[in-house]
This record gives C-alpha cells, structure tokens and sequence, in this order.
C-alpha cells in the first residue's frame, strides 16, 4: 500500500524552484531548512493534484491551503513562498480589516464598567450615555462631550466610587468623600506616584460630571481646594521636562530606524524579520513625521492614504474633523521624509496591508495601528536610543520650545505650527523656551571658562574612550503587533 503523501520531496521540484530554495536558504538552520522544505513541499503537491501552476499564489488559495495546518506551518509556508515567488503577495490580504470606532469601543466600554456606579447614578446616567447608531439621537453627554473627555471623565468617576466602597464610604460625592479621596492622593504624591496637577484634574472632572448630572448641588466649597492645587500644579515642573532631546537627534535617529529596517527586509526573508523590519519603519517614519509635522497623535494614528497624503506623497493634510481649530491644514514634507513614506509604503507596509485597507499604519495582522500602541512603541525606540521615553507629545513639546527658544519674537508660530485652538496655549511654553535660552547661555560660558583656563569636560574624556552607540535594534518583538 502506497503511504498517503503530504509533501513533495524536494528531488521532484523544478530544477528552478529548487535552485531558488536553496539560494534563499543556503544558510538556514538545520532545524529550519526541513520544516519550510517540508511547506513548499505541500504547497507543490497541493498545486500538483489542483492542477494548477506552482507560482498561482492568490489570498484564497492561501487561506484554502494553510486553513489545517498548524499555525508553525502555514507561517513556513508563507515564508518559503515569499522567498522562491517574491513577486506574489504572499503577506497581503484581499479584505479591509474592520476597526471598531471610538464611539462602539467607549460604549462597551461603559457597559463593562455600568455595576461600579451608584444605583441613582445609574437612573440618571442611562438617558444621558445613550449611543445612536446614526448619531442623530446620542445622549445628552455624548452629544456635548467629544469622546476622549466623556471617557476620561468616566474613568475618574468609576474609580472615586471604588475608593468610596473599599473605604466603607457611602458613594456618594460630598465633601466629605472628596476630602478622604484627596487624603489618599496626597499620600500617593508623597511617595511620587501621582502628581499634583493628576490630582487637580481628577477633583475638575468630579465637579463636571456632578454637576452635569445634578445641577442643584453646590461646589463652592471646592472652588478654594481647585485653586490651590491649580497654583500648585503651575508650579510643578512638568514630567516632560527632563526627557528632551534635540531635533537633529530625533532627525538621525529616525532616519536610523528606517535604514535598518530596509537592510532586515532585503537580507532577512522570514516572516518574523519581516515584522519586525516593519515596525522598526513604522516607528522610524511616525518620528520622521511628527518633527516634520508635530500633529496630535489621535491625527497621526489615523492618518490615510487616500484622504491625508497628496498622489505624490509629498504633502500631508488634515481634514476640519482633525484639527483643534476645525479647519483644514496642510504640511509640506521635506525630501527625507517623503522617501521614508515610501519606502514604507512599497516594501514593509505592502507585505502585511490587506488590498482595500488604506490606514497608514497597520501592524502584522494588517490590523490599523492602535494610537496608545504607536505612543509606546515611539517612547520604547526612544528610550532605547537616547535612554529618555520620547513619547509624541514629548515631540510636540520640543518643537514648541525649539521655535519659542530660537525665535521668540516669533512664538507665534508655534500656534500655527502645532495647531492650537488658541494663541493662549503657546504661552506655556514660553517659559520652557527663556529656560533653554538661559541653558545655552550657561553652557556657552562654561565651555568659555573652561577653554580658558585648559580643561577638557570630564564627558568629552569619557566620549572619547567609549563612543555613544545609537543603535535602533528593537528588544524581542510584542505579540501586540
């Protein structure tokens, strides 16, 4: 009885097929060189008995042929494809991949967490928390509070009523309760896990709920508490302070990334280098854009291809729905970032991007990018590279300062460049901007001084025997991607 065959040895390919295989694999493991023979081999043989030609590689033949197999081997098969067929799209997919909006994802969000608060909360929440399908009958406080502030202020309502029922307090909001909860965040700010202005903002969220709900109570015993730790607040140097790096370093190190991307995709064709490579140029050009264009990250995030970019991928706009101001923006991208666009486009983005998905950045399941998960891989990089967590609005920040500090009979500009609702919002950063004026000044004259009188810096001695190494190799890949 002849055994029932799975996979063609290698002996019957093609002499080009084979000649190939070898050529893309020739310094494969020996653990690795028989399992993906062993999916072309299948991946011949199925070819063979539907009596089709080998390099007829469409999604639904895909899917058809790796559907029972074990996860290990489909992902050998797509690798050993990719490597003998590089012109097929053995990575792409034929359907955009659905992404639920922010609107679905906060209402289930509140279903999940509805038991956490009060009974009367819950009677007079309901009406107002109400989701329209269409958006044509939403709730008293979906329609007047964007996404982002309802669900925000709903996370601090729903923990302040945990802490109320940990504590043996009634939920309630009165002062009472409030005065307890503050008790509890100062505690927490002494031993540095919150900050006054958290606290300041959590106590300003209470107050807006509360009040949106139950307009005949009275706040005015929090009005002091508000002020003082507002005054308290302005006075904290701000978190983001200690984590600055210069623009150029942001340049070169994003440029960095991108290169080394491109060498993994050309010299490494395993599935798991490719999606690494395609993160390593994912977070290398959202750098790249946000020190050419230091948008918001809910507008990088959601950047597409076809509504955002011109058909020469040299100017980036934003729609009235993506801009504070609600009007239309548009950017002009430098030469260097264009050619990180696309580069990323056609190499790393084309290999995982399903056919009709057009969301600028996608992950390895063709899925778009989540903006908390590119924040962290931006800050992950970033903290790799200069060991400070560079995190988007960290980027902001530094060109807010960048302009205030180099111009500051031009501040204005930063209004426009960042993209304000209002010049008032620039102001803040002209103080960080007279602090890094007076930096340069006082750097400046230490060197003088030290020139001076012969004295070489103990960091230059230092830098000369062991050179700063910037390299942008990431750490083990995420599973998140």
């Amino acid at each position: 009885m002849v055994p029932h065959r799975r996979s063609k040895p290698s002996s019957d390919w093609q002499e080009e097929i084979r000649s190939r295989f070898d050529a893309a694999f020739a310094h494969a493991t020996p653990h690795q060189a028989p399992r993906l023979r062993q999916a072309l081999g299948r991946w011949l043989l199925a070819a063979e008995r539907d009596d089709l030609p080998p390099d007829l590689i469409t999604p639904a033949l895909l899917e058809q042929r790796t559907a029972h197999l074990e996860p290990a081997m489909a992902a050998a098969m797509r690798q050993a494809l990719h490597a003998v067929f590089p012109q097929a799209r053995v990575f792409g997919r034929e359907s955009r991949v659905e992404v639920e909006s922010k609107r679905m994802a906060l209402a289930r969000e509140i279903e999940r967490n509805w038991h956490r608060l009060p009974e009367a909360w819950q009677q007079v929440l309901k009406p107002k928390l109400h989701f329209c399908p269409e958006g044509l009958e939403d709730g008293l406080l979906v329609d007047a509070w964007s996404v982002d502030t309802l669900r925000s202020r709903l996370q601090t309502v729903w923990g302040f009523f945990d802490f109320c029922r940990d504590h043996g307090l009634p939920s309630e909001i009165t002062r009472q309760t409030v005065a307890r909860r503050l008790d509890d965040r100062q505690d927490g700010f002494r031993t540095g896990t919150v900050s006054i202005k958290t606290v300041y903002r959590e106590l300003q969220r209470l107050k807006n709920v509360d009040q949106a709900l139950f307009p005949e109570h009275d706040w005015g015993w929090a009005d002091a508490a508000l002020k003082n730790l507002q005054k308290k607040a302005n006075l904290q140097p701000s978190r983001n302070d200690a984590r600055i790096v210069d623009l150029a370093e942001l340049r070169m190190a994003a440029a960095c990334c991108c290169d080394v991307a491109a060498e993994w995709h050309k010299t490494n064709p395993s599935f798991r280098a490719q999606m690494s490579a395609n993160k390593l140029a994912r977070t290398g050009l959202a750098i790249s854009l946000l020190v050419n264009s230091p948008i918001r990250l809910e507008s990088l995030s959601t950047l597409d291809l076809q509504e955002n970019f011109d058909p020469t991928f040299t100017r980036l706009y934003l729609g009235p729905h993506q801009t504070k101001d609600k009007k239309r923006d548009e950017r002009l991208l430098t030469p260097q970032v264009q050619q990180q666009l696309r580069d990323y486009i056609n190499y790393h983005r084309a290999a995982v991007a399903p056919t009709d998905e057009s969301a600028l950045f996608v992950g390895s399941r063709g899925k778009p990018v989540a903006r908390g998960y590119l924040s962290q891989t931006i800050g992950d990089q970033c903290q790799k590279v200069f060991g400070k967590r560079v995190t988007p609005q960290v980027i902001r920040n530094i060109v807010a300062g960048f302009i205030v500090s180099q111009a500051p009979e031009r501040a204005n500009l930063a209004t426009v460049v960042l993209n304000h609702s209002s010049p008032s919002s620039t102001e803040s950063y002209r103080a960080n901007g007279t602090q890094v004026i007076a930096a340069q000044k006082l750097r400046a004259a230490n060197d003088q001084g030290r020139a001076t009188y012969g004295i070489v810096p103990e960091a230059s001695v230092s830098a000369a025997k062991k050179p700063r190494r910037g390299r942008a190799t990431p750490q083990r890949r995420s599973r998140r991607d």
